[in-house]
């Protein structure tokens, strides 16, 4: 039966973010000094014995009497056996742990395997990272699993939420609160808002960035459009010829320990250089539209540019050619206008100094 209604999204956060704390618990929580600490082989607690609180590594520790205290194992395996207890926490990393006793408090489990046995009872929470959790008998708190697999037999009783990442298999066991798959988890907006905003930024940006390059050379802009439109397969190939030279470029240089430096450097502009191509392709496109009316702003053509391409990209498949067409033309004007301002630097006596 289950019961407990809607998780509401700031509850589920909150079980989301209680998975993640228990991961990290087990990496950054330190084990106390034990009464008793023990290292390799095998460490039985006998059915007539009690012992205080214990710590093991690298060890296979059977429980059939009492731990009085905490059970803490380190890389080993861990079981309780049917009739053995522990009256404090238990905490397992690494190997298999099989609970069909009882233990008072918590149990956190990071493990291959981990079970709790139909004549098992946790007092409080239980909570395990594993390949595979199996859930068989009484959890007196939340249960929550991240595993490959989580199985909830018709003998358990959860009495409070089970919060699982992994697929479920349920048998008819008992939860008191409500069953939540985290992979249905709200920690943040969702996608498809999320890629409308990155969306709406790039667009900006695109905008922003193109009227200061209109602002700062506008001569430029209208030769690149002039050099797109009568040589449109020579822009295109020179341009994605140059943003693949440039890519192995980085990648050869980044294979050398001396050359990694360069390498980041020559990544940043390309990166720069590639953003700025992209804008002049898509002016370049607006511009080229515009020719077939009676409007000549270059700052229309930009906007048509920008919005038409970005409209394009959402069509499948078609939306992916034309952004490489685009790009293409954006990097060919660039590397062509760059090499003719560098043919015409080393006519002038004075370099640039003197264009």
């Amino acid at each position: 039966m289950h019961g407990g209604g809607q998780i509401t999204p700031m509850r589920r956060s909150v079980v989301l973010l209680a998975l993640v704390g228990l991961v990290a618990s087990f990496a950054l929580l330190p084990g106390v000094v034990a009464a008793e600490t023990l290292v390799g082989g095998s460490v039985q607690v006998g059915p007539e014995e009690t012992v205080g609180d214990t710590s093991a590594a690298g060890a296979t520790v059977v429980v059939e009497g009492t731990v009085d205290g905490d059970l803490r194992v380190y890389g080993g395996s861990v079981r309780i056996a049917e009739g053995g207890e522990v009256t404090g926490i238990v905490r397992a990393y690494g190997g298999s742990v099989a609970i069909d006793g009882s233990v008072g408090g918590n149990v956190l489990a990071y493990g291959g395997s981990v079970r709790v046995g139909e004549t098992a009872a946790v007092g409080r929470s239980f909570g395990a990272v594993a390949g595979d959790v199996t859930l068989s008998g009484r959890v007196g708190g939340d249960a929550s699993a991240i595993a490959g697999s989580v199985t909830l037999a018709e003998t358990a009783t959860v009495e409070g939420n089970l919060n699982h990442f992994g697929d479920l298999e349920d048998r008819g066991g008992t939860v008191e609160g409500a069953i939540q798959d985290g992979r249905d988890l709200a920690l943040g907006p969702p996608t498809e808002i999320l890629a409308a905003v990155v969306s709406a930024a790039f667009l900006i940006g695109d905008i922003l960035l193109g009227l200061v390059l209109l602002r700062v050379a506008p001569r430029f802009a209208d030769s690149a459009t002039e050099t797109a439109r009568t040589e449109p397969v020579y822009t295109v190939g020179v341009g994605l010829a140059a943003a693949i030279g440039s890519l192995l470029a980085v990648v050869v240089l980044a294979v050398t320990v001396v050359g990694l430096p360069l390498a980041v450097g020559v990544l940043l502009s390309v990166l720069v250089l590639g953003w700025v191509a992209r804008v002049y392709g898509q002016y370049v496109v607006g511009a080229v539209v515009l020719s077939y009316t009676e409007y000549g702003s270059r700052s229309l053509a930009l906007l048509v540019g920008v919005f038409g391409v970005t409209l394009l990209g959402l069509v499948p498949y078609v939306g992916a050619l034309v952004s490489v067409i685009v790009f293409g033309v954006g990097a060919g004007v660039v590397v062509l206008g760059l090499s003719s301002l560098r043919r015409l630097a080393s006519q002038r006596r004075g370099g640039l100094a003197d264009i």
